[in-house]
Formats: C-alpha cells, sequence, structure tokens
C-alpha cells in the first residue's frame, strides 16, 4: 500500500545469517572447550563452522568465500587424517536411536501449542529483546523470556503423523534449532557490556578489548531445550600470525 515514488517503504531488520558457529581450529576441525581441545573426527566449514579467521569469513567477506577457504582445508584436514586402507570406524551398538526416537516423539506430540504460534512467540521476542540495536534492561528481561519459551517447547504438539513431506514435523524440529540458538544468543549478548561486530550495545558503545578480547562459547548443559539452561564459557583470541607469512595486524576501529 506505499508509493515508492512518494514515500519512503517500511523495512523491518531481520537475521539472514549468525556470526559464530560450531568453534573449530584452522583445519575445521571441531575444538569443545577453553584450551581447544579437538574432537576427534568432527570437522566443521562454511555457515555452520567459525574457524575465527578474519578476512576468510562472513564478517570480513562473504559465506561462499567462507565455503570455499574452509571447505578445501576440511578435505585436506581429512586427508591427512585417514589414510588410505584404514580400518572402518566402529559405532555404538545403539548408534543413533536415541535420534530416532526424539523424532518419534515429536511426531506423535499431542500438546495443545502449535508450532506456529510459539514460533511467532520467540520470533517477535528476538525483535524486542535483542534487535539490531540493543540495551541492558531489554537483554535481561529478554533472559527470563526465552527461558519460559524454552519451556513451552514440551507442550507443542503437531497434527501430521506421517512420514512422507510432513512439513509440520520439519517446522517442529526446526523450531527447536531456533529456540537452542536463540536462547543462547540472548544469553551472550547479554553478558556481553560492550559494542562489537553486529553486537551493537547501546549502554556499551565502545569496544572493549581489555575485558572482552575473547571469543563467546556458548552451550546447552542438556540435550533437548525444554530441559537445558544456557552455559556461558569464554576461549582467548589467536590474534598473533601462525607462521612468518604475514605480520600482526593489531586490533583497529571500525569506521566508515
Amino acid at each position: 500500500g506505499v508509493d515508492v515514488t512518494k514515500e519512503p517503504a517500511p523495512v523491518l531488520p531481520t537475521v539472514h545469517y549468525n556470526m559464530g558457529g560450531i568453534p573449530t581450529n584452522w583445519k575445521t576441525q571441531v575444538v569443545k572447550d577453553e584450551q581447544s581441545t579437538i574432537v576427534p573426527g568432527l570437522l566443521a566449514a562454511g555457515e555452520s563452522g567459525c574457524a575465527s579467521v578474519h578476512g576468510a569469513n562472513r564478517l570480513g567477506a562473504n559465506s561462499l568465500l567462507d565455503l570455499v577457504v574452509f571447505g578445501r582445508q576440511a578435505a585436506d584436514t581429512t586427508a591427512e587424517l585417514v589414510k588410505p586402507n584404514s580400518p572402518p570406524v566402529k559405532l555404538p551398538e545403539k548408534a543413533g536411536e536415541k535420534s530416532i526416537a526424539r523424532m518419534d516423539k515429536i511426531r506423535n506430540s499431542k500438546g495443545p501449542l502449535p508450532t506456529a504460534d510459539l514460533r511467532r512467540e520467540l520470533q517477535v521476542s528476538m525483535q524486542k529483546y535483542a534487535p539490531v540495536y540493543r540495551n541492558a534492561d531489554d537483554l535481561k528481561k529478554g533472559k527470563d523470556v526465552i527461558v519460559e519459551i524454552m519451556k513451552k517447547y514440551k507442550d507443542v504438539g503437531i497434527k501430521d503423523r506421517t512420514m512422507v513431506w510432513n512439513t509440520d514435523l520439519i517446522e517442529t524440529l526446526e523450531l527447536e534449532n531456533l529456540i537452542n540458538q536463540a536462547a543462547q544468543e540472548m544469553y551472550a549478548a547479554e553478558a556481553r557490556q560492550e559494542s562489537r561486530g553486529a553486537h551493537a550495545h547501546e549502554n556499551f558503545p565502545d569496544r572493549d578489548d581489555k575485558k572482552w578480547m575473547k571469543h563467546t562459547l556458548s552451550y546447552l548443559d542438556s540435550t533437548y531445550v525444554e530441559d537445558a539452561k544456557v552455559v556461558l564459557k569464554y576461549r582467548a583470541v589467536i590474534d598473533q600470525p601462525l607462521d612468518k607469512e604475514m605480520h600482526h595486524v593489531p586490533p583497529a576501529k571500525r569506521v566508515y
């Protein structure tokens, strides 16, 4: 209903990408704690991974470069670790059964809360309490709101019980991922009392390298969102080159 030749079209900021991801080293090997302990056999690259290499990532360039650089590195790492004629990896006897049981439980869920209603509540809450420009009061309240949304997931119910093209089931599984990520984002943002990158904090408009030059490591302390609490830890930034090819580039203020 807007004539763009006469008045501005209303625009609502939203999320098309979440910076960060599964923490990895430069070889795309997943690391799991403050000491960057490698998870054997698990690699991550592209939008799912976070190698924290400035320049070859989404913030410094784009997703395609991220995937090309670290996708190639993942292949090189695999070739380095897996030798020809290596014996097959032996999986536990009941590997994957919990995941199938979880999917089946959700497929047969009969809760009173439609998936779309809870997703809408999550969407509105994130836009309200953790928007592009954040403030301390909203983020603090947002933590309480997101905890209640996490608990409500157990009350979700779906109507479609089929196993073919079940969008009701898919959307409900996707909602769990959205809640998982949103909760960690809210808690991590509330804790970080500075502005850095995409985190614009109105109460702390400047970057604080003395206190916050570190990566946030966020986790859920339980497998499923309805039973979980968010845990925050931190690990150091690798701010020096790993070889002699490139000199050290000190942090600088981001200006336009």
